[in-house]
């Protein structure tokens, strides 16, 4: 059984209160909130309650959560200054479908908790809900996922010197480290986040570096090393009485005896554990504390014992993955009874031993002539019988061949029509992009446009309205088939919105955009129908006498790399070099397409200067899974890649991201189309 580090330990540290409270304070609390006239002190009140709950009741906080998000939204409906209360409701309402393991339902509220934080532009709150989307992800099993949201939560803690939730973020990342093995990495995080820890007297969070250096440890099979850390995070779990934690904690331990081959142990700390995981409904660690009992129980040679507790984690496992996986689990049953039948059929061969000695020996000379005979003849009757079955079988087959030679004629025919329409789309498609040459004319740059199937979702655009060039990628939703009829409406609307309605804002362009994607699409005409097509893009205007830049987004960056005799003043650069710095502009986490927008999006306005560079760009890219571990990209290291070309001419510049990438895909499979579009001021 494999247990990775649970998220519940530091998950909760962003909450507001940190209390511990008896039954009278639940009772004093709930008094209040009856007595309460306020709206804003009644959803104070909710979260408090959340926060006294969610150790001992998933069940009641969630209650809690939910009644405190629907407090906050009427008050912000009534004009009331809500300040960060919908966010934090909502992230409290994320923590308790988290802990109860629904997954997308804690995402959701995630995301509200991330959008409010960023419409009130609160560092803090901001941080908090990339923490724990990263968290959600890393306990669904998408670590990679995970880890680049927990990092960017830790960049913007390091910036605004949010020590307690940096000390939260350092703890995720050494767990990362851990995870995959790299031990000496994940020491550097794990110093770091002990120091801060021990300075605020932060015990909850040094359980937690307990337990994932434990969890190293045993990987690296250090078992008496990783067993005295994994005794001092019980220790701390059951002063802090946290019952959540200590759930946990005796399943780390009891894998980690399992491992030392001390099966009474690890039977006597699962059991611990599900007996806590069943006074806290929590499906997740009821399935591992089976699973691990089954595994202990099987090692220690009581197969009766595996199977009836193999079979309380099949039940758990169907309810928590909606009987994913079941044939997996059925072959592990089988197995068990297989061992236990192997075992009855050892006694029986054996006493089939002694039956068969004793026959021989007071057997008859005759009574062997007479078997002799019966044999030959049944001997006889099945070769005919089964020359006959084999006549039967090779005719079938025949027929049988002939059907699948036709079938795979109409599908061989069927494949070539569908390629040729593919093909013909794949013209169609090429038809209406612009030529590269019309931005290369004005300016020294590249496009790196890579489809993924025949036709592509990603598409750029280029077009000169008078002295303003715009230019623009766009990413829309899937690939192939799909994304092509997307492109091709995203396209034609540019073209209208540019040439027909004179637009040439950016974030207005957008805004029409979308209002145009969503009469495309139809969803004026039904708002019950939820459509989720639509597309992510990044769009620039420049004036071509004077440089002026203006930028817009939806979910796509900007990312500008500088000389640093003229720096950007409206953003803090990412990254530094000698004589460069390289900046993000962020867009509006609103996609084209995807809903009615309740707000308009942004543009930016940036004078650029000799040597600036300009990137746009998908996310196919970036996203692509390669390398050494198979792992993806990753944004961090793509905006290194793009850093590191600065200066170079737009010829060089796509030669180094053809190269980067091909060298970085290998064997692998293409994930999604991939565009990007660079353009540099020379002048």
């Amino acid at each position: 059984m494999k247990i990775t580090h649970i998220i519940f330990f530091f998950l909760l540290t962003i909450l507001s209160f940190q209390t511990k409270a008896n039954e009278s304070s639940l009772d004093s609390l709930n008094q209040q909130l009856v007595k309460e006239q306020s709206l804003l002190r009644k959803v104070d009140l909710l979260n408090h309650l959340f926060n006294i709950q969610y150790p001992t009741d998933y069940n009641k906080a969630l209650l809690y959560a939910e009644e405190a998000l629907d407090l906050a939204n009427k008050a912000k409906m009534e004009n009331q200054n809500v300040e960060g209360r919908i966010s934090e409701s909502a992230n409290n309402l994320g923590v308790a479908y988290l802990l109860l393991d629904k997954y997308e339902e804690s995402l959701r509220f995630f995301l509200v908790a991330l959008d409010e934080a960023e419409l009130i532009k609160d560092s803090s709150r901001i941080s908090n809900a990339l923490y724990n989307i990263g968290s959600m992800y890393d306990y669904k099993g998408e670590e990679d996922k995970g880890f680049a949201y927990i990092e960017r939560a830790a960049n913007i803690d390091e910036l605004q010197g949010n020590r307690k939730n940096a000390a939260s973020s350092y703890s995720a990342l050494a767990s990362y480290y851990f995870d995959n093995l790299d031990y000496d990495q994940g020491m550097i995080y794990y110093n770091k986040s002990f120091k801060i820890a021990q300075e605020l007297e932060f015990k909850s969070i040094i359980s937690v570096l307990y337990s994932n250096r434990a969890l190293c440890l045993k990987h690296l099979k250090r078992y008496e090393e990783a067993l005295v850390f994994a005794e001092k995070e019980i220790s701390i779990d059951e002063k802090l009485k946290d019952k959540n934690g200590l759930e946990v904690s005796y399943l780390n331990i009891a894998d980690l005896y399992l491992k030392m081959k001390k099966y009474e142990k690890a039977i006597e700390y699962n059991s611990k554990s599900l007996d806590l995981a069943k006074e806290l409904n929590s499906t997740k660690n009821i399935m591992l504390a089976y699973s691990g009992l089954a595994d202990s129980y099987k090692i220690k040679g009581d197969i009766s014992q595996a199977i009836e507790h193999l079979q309380f984690y099949t039940n758990w496992k169907d309810t928590l993955y909606n009987q994913q996986n079941k044939e997996a689990i059925a072959d592990m049953e089988t197995k068990y009874e297989t061992e236990k039948k192997e075992a009855e059929n050892d006694l029986l061969k054996a006493k089939g031993k002694l039956d068969k000695t004793e026959i021989e020996r007071k057997a008859s000379q005759q009574n062997f002539l007479i078997i002799g005979l019966l044999a030959a003849l049944f001997m006889i009757v099945y070769v005919v019988y089964s020359l006959m079955q084999k006549k039967k079988s090779n005719k079938l087959l025949n027929v049988q061949n002939e059907e699948i030679v036709a079938k795979n004629l109409i599908i061989a025919e069927k494949n070539t029509n569908i390629t040729d329409s593919i093909n013909y789309a794949q013209r169609i498609q090429g038809a209406i992009l612009p030529e590269k040459s019309v931005l290369q004319s004005k300016f020294d740059s590249f496009i790196y446009f890579l489809p993924k199937d025949i036709v592509s979702g990603d598409f750029y655009w280029v077009k000169q309205i008078g002295s303003k060039l715009f230019f623009s990628v766009v990413d829309c939703t899937g690939h192939g088939v799909p994304g092509a009829f997307m492109s091709i409406i995203g396209y034609n609307a540019l073209n209208r919105i540019v040439e027909d309605y004179k637009i040439e804002n950016t974030g207005k362009i957008l805004d029409k955009l979308n209002e145009l994607v969503l009469k495309s699409l139809g969803e004026e005409k039904d708002q019950d129908f939820n459509i989720r097509d639509g597309m992510d893009i990044s769009i620039c205007s420049i004036d071509i006498e004077t440089n002026m830049l203006q930028y817009s987004g939806a979910n796509n960056s900007l990312y500008l790399s500088k000389n640093k005799e003229v720096p950007l003043t409206i953003n803090k650069a990412i990254l530094e070099g000698d004589n460069a710095l390289f900046y993000e502009l962020k867009p509006n986490k609103m996609p084209i397409g995807g809903a009615v927008n309740s707000s308009n999006y942004n543009s930016v306005d940036i004078q650029l200067s000799k040597g600036d560079s300009v990137f746009l760009f998908s996310d196919g890219f970036p996203d692509q899974f390669g390398g050494k571990k198979g792992k993806k990209f990753m944004y961090k290291q793509f905006k290194q890649m793009l850093f590191s070309i600065h200066g170079k001419t737009a010829v060089n510049q796509e030669e180094e991201l053809n190269n980067t990438f091909e060298n970085w895909i290998g064997s692998h499979d293409q994930l999604d189309d991939v565009c990007v579009l660079g353009l540099n001021i020379n002048s």
